[in-house]
């Protein structure tokens, strides 16, 4: 009868520990111990990751080239002599014996330099649209890892909380095992399952490891760098497909990159055209004669384009096709960022609505299926492995409980990648 009444308390010990509430912060974290928090991890990856470096640098370089786009072209210095046959010696009295210097200066024509300066400027808003496409995919990646690294390390905690609690199913077995109350088989079984438990917490730990070891190195620290716990995940609201389409349209740096790109071959097409038109070549030269006065002299020279039909009038076409290619890769980007907006957004509903029926629904029924079944088995109306069926249906469904809060959390992260700041577009679309 004692023994009885022990194991009914063990079995109300076990079913009060699986009523504790599921979205508890993680249980081992001491009260005082710093979380990792999401904040942290972005402001270190976008000023310690050198990817994000080497792209501003590239867009310096890139504004360095308007400068020099505009410039005119160097000037020609020429030193000259015509007599004896000695370097600069002159001969007397001949006319057309002399030492000079010369320079000339090439003045482009038709607006060619301001084109020029037009057609880099173009390539800087590429440039920096690059640049902010490499901000947005090391801010993502940083997400995507703190998320996967939140997943892994909330699947081993309860992995390991329910191993602790299958062991004490475990010694309930073995307690009935020895009054003759169960059979060895559910000893055996008990230890099966805690083995499979013991095998899923090392595959757990292995990607909570790599996840990890991907934060520290887009944060650029050594992979095996220790990191706090991290912090609860909060849910972002979801908006429409039709608003994320129309940020996405403002805001997508690879859109805004492949019109930059239309913008700078249209310019290549005025400037191919402006090349039919000649360029002014301005000299001055200065002559010395021996016994006789000093020359000085101007000179104006211009290119013709006599083979205009193999050179300027072909320039023009290849710009032309280039701009229609631009025009056509700006077209395939908005179909290709339509398609991946509906898939992160279809993503993120999915797990929106799973997240609330195991919220309401799922969690909750199974967390009283395994009380009752565990209450049933203590007084012997149900075998062990009913109850093992509800430990493992209930461990699934926590495990995927968690995997949807960190999917939904991926998808939003990918989807800003696209749009930029979400809750940054929602605070200006409230002003």
């Amino acid at each position: 009868m004692i023994r009885k009444y022990l194991l009914f308390l063990l079995v109300a010990a076990i079913g009060a520990s699986a009523q504790q509430p599921k979205s508890a912060t993680p249980s081992e974290v001491s009260a005082g111990a710093q979380l990792l928090a999401l904040e942290d991890i972005v402001r270190a990856v976008l000023s310690r990751n050198p990817a994000l470096s080497s792209s501003r640098q590239i867009v310096e370089a890139q504004r360095r080239r308007v400068v020099q786009a505009g410039a005119l072209p160097d000037p020609t210095l020429s030193v000259s002599y015509m007599g004896d046959a000695a370097p600069f010696k002159t001969q007397e009295m001949d006319p057309s014996s002399y030492r000079g210097v010369s320079a000339m200066q090439m003045l482009p024509l038709g607006g060619k330099r301001e084109l020029r300066r037009e057609m880099a400027r173009k390539e800087v808003n590429a440039s920096e649209a690059d640049q902010t496409a490499v901000l947005r995919r090391l801010t993502a990646e940083a997400k995507v890892a703190y998320y996967e690294y939140f997943y892994y390390s909330k699947a081993l905690e309860i992995t390991n909380r329910n191993k602790a609690r299958l062991e004490q199913m475990a010694d309930i077995s073995q307690a009935r095992y020895k009054v003759g109350k169960s059979m060895q088989a559910d000893v055996l079984r008990a230890h099966v399952e805690l083995s499979m438990l013991l095998q899923r917490a090392v595959a757990f730990e292995q990607q909570r490891d790599t996840a990890a070891a991907r934060l520290n190195s887009l944060m650029a620290r050594p992979v095996d760098a220790a990191l706090a716990p991290a912090a609860d995940i909060v849910r972002q609201p979801l908006p429409s497909v039709s608003e994320l389409a129309s940020l996405a349209e403002a805001n997508d740096p690879m859109l805004q990159r492949e019109q930059s790109m239309v913008e700078r071959n249209k310019v290549a097409v005025a400037m191919a055209r402006k090349e039919y038109i000649p360029d002014l070549s301005v000299g001055y030269m200065y002559q010395q004669r021996s016994g006789m006065p000093d020359m000085y002299g101007m000179q104006f020279s211009v290119n013709i384009p006599i083979f205009y039909k193999s050179k300027q009038r072909e320039a023009v076409e290849e710009a032309k096709l280039e701009v229609a290619s631009a025009e056509q890769g700006r077209e395939a980007r908005k179909l290709e960022l339509a398609y991946e907006l509906k898939q992160m957004h279809a993503m993120a509903l999915n797990a929106e609505k799973m997240l609330d029926l195991y919220d309401k629904a799922i969690v909750p029924q199974a967390e009283m299926a395994l009380t009752s079944a565990q209450s049933s088995y203590s007084v012997g109306t149900v075998d062990f492995m009913t109850v093992v069926s509800n430990f493992s249906t209930i461990h699934g469904y926590q495990l995927d409980y968690y995997r949807q809060v960190a999917d939904y959390a991926i998808a939003l992260a990918r989807i800003e990648a696209l749009t930029g700041d979400l809750s940054q577009a929602s605070k200006e679309a409230k002003q």
